[in-house]
């Protein structure tokens, strides 16, 4: 943004869209005609300081973030949830490259909206861990940005926790879902016969996190292909639990 007199709007022209491009959210369907000459704007407020903005004329500039906005458009029902969770395992296997506080706030909306479905289908909950556990590959900066505009972190963490309520009934007392960086463990128990919970945690190294010079021929973007593929493998994650009751001595159960 240029040097701006206190108290001055400043303005930029958009970038010029591409083809398909979303706009922002609260931007209203323009006349074909008024697409030339749309900017966006910055208030310098009175102690040379940047305060308002508006970008809402302008496209998303990364074609994930354009992505991510049109699938937030679409009503989400059981019959399309599962194609839905599965695009957003794929998209956000690639989290580390997210650079736009708006893709985890977009996330964020879709996984609510799955999350609400689970009670109908239960598969849903194996995908609302795996992009949750995705959703920790985004550089912290970014996360905290989403944090602190939309709580994104808080309500995503909220929809894994939510899965287990959502998704335990007398046929389904048990629950275990474990991903990349998550691990979820859940029961329906008796009250009148429960005395604890035992569990067991164990993380394996990957085998990539080791230092070493990169053999010839590839580079540092064949590393970050090698970690994402640990991240969307086997989990480097072990979660056993199991409840302690009155049937049986309370040692010889944790003990086991």
């Amino acid at each position: 943004w240029p040097k701006t007199l206190a108290g001055i709007l400043a303005f930029l022209p958009c970038a010029p869209a591409t083809f398909g491009s979303a706009h922002h959210p609260s931007s209203s369907a323009a006349h074909p005609s008024s697409q030339r000459g749309k900017k966006a704007w910055r208030s310098c407020d009175q102690s040379g300081r940047w305060a308002e903005e508006d970008y809402t004329q302008c496209p998303y500039a990364s074609e994930l973030t354009r992505v991510l906005h049109e699938l937030t458009q679409i009503t989400v029902n059981t019959t399309n949830a599962q194609p839905l969770g599965q695009q957003l395992v794929a998209f956000t296997s690639r989290a580390a490259h997210f650079t736009d506080v708006m893709d985890v706030i977009f996330v964020t909306h879709l996984v609510e909206r799955l999350t609400r479905l689970v009670e109908k289908r239960k598969d849903l909950g194996d995908y609302i861990s795996d992009i949750a556990s995705n959703m920790m590959l985004v550089e912290e900066h970014v996360l905290w940005m989403a944090q602190n505009e939309a709580r994104a972190c808080t309500r995503i963490v909220q929809c894994v926790e939510r899965i287990a309520d959502l998704s335990l009934t007398g046929d389904n007392q048990v629950i275990s879902k474990v991903s990349a960086n998550i691990a979820l463990e859940a029961f329906l128990i008796q009250p009148s016969n429960f005395l604890g919970l035992s569990c067991t945690a164990l993380q394996r190294t990957p085998p990539s996190s080791a230092i070493s010079p990169l053999p010839d021929g590839h580079s540092h973007s064949d590393q970050d292909k090698i970690r994402e593929g640990d991240a969307a493998g086997e989990s480097l994650l072990n979660f056993k639990c199991h409840t302690v009751n009155n049937s049986a001595s309370t040692a010889s159960q944790l003990s086991k």
